[in-house]
């Protein structure tokens, strides 16, 4: 099992209480996000209010005991920038990286491909060894290094291949197909047709 990253992860005095054995990839993600080493939250929100917070203040206090976070400043900001669905998350996490950075701790995101945040907390140092250590699975990256956008890509009745690219909690609304005119999005940003979307 190629799981190298996991010394990024967890101290070693958390690793020894885990039982990874021979986990599959998915079992093994699961057991990360039941243990609270791993976080994830919707794109369009936290279930819980201050639920992000939390994972960040505890991870932190794992990887550098006795260490205390305060996300307070973090989250008045987000909730002042991040008015539209699909903007709060992505203006904490960045109000948050900065808070970490000053203690040398980073957030790092693990790529699932979907409109999920993976998150986790490493020392910076560490940064670009859990990169390279990443595989197809496990593609951990540091918050901020990807665009936030997302490639929506819909074929029309006519074979008309349509694409667009906006950011993340911008919604499509009133288009058509470039070839043939067909509405693709009413108003409100619905699609009578699959829309197939790529987190870039």
């Amino acid at each position: 099992m190629d799981n190298k990253f996991l010394s990024f992860l967890v101290p070693e005095n958390e690793f020894a209480e885990l039982s990874v054995g021979d986990l599959s990839k998915d079992a093994l993600l699961e057991l990360l996000l039941g243990n609270g080493i791993l976080h994830v939250a919707d794109w369009k929100g936290e279930e819980n209010e201050g639920g992000i917070g939390t994972f960040v203040q505890l991870r932190a206090a794992a990887l550098k005991p006795g260490l205390q976070v305060d996300l307070r400043n973090a989250y008045e900001k987000a909730h002042r920038t991040g008015k539209s669905p699909g903007d709060f998350i992505p203006a904490l996490l960045k109000e948050t990286t900065a808070v970490l950075k000053k203690e040398g701790l980073e957030m790092i995101l693990l790529d699932r491909g979907n409109d999920s945040y993976y998150i986790g907390v490493i020392e910076q140092k560490n940064s670009k060894t859990i990169q390279r250590s990443s595989t197809d699975f496990w593609k951990f990256r540091p918050f901020g290094s990807q665009t936030g956008e997302v490639l929506y890509t819909v074929y029309c009745r006519c074979g008309s291949m349509n694409v667009w690219q906006l950011k993340r909690g911008e919604k499509l609304t009133d288009d058509v197909c470039q070839d043939c005119g067909t509405v693709l999005f009413d108003a409100q940003g619905n699609s009578d047709f699959e829309v197939i979307r790529d987190y870039i």
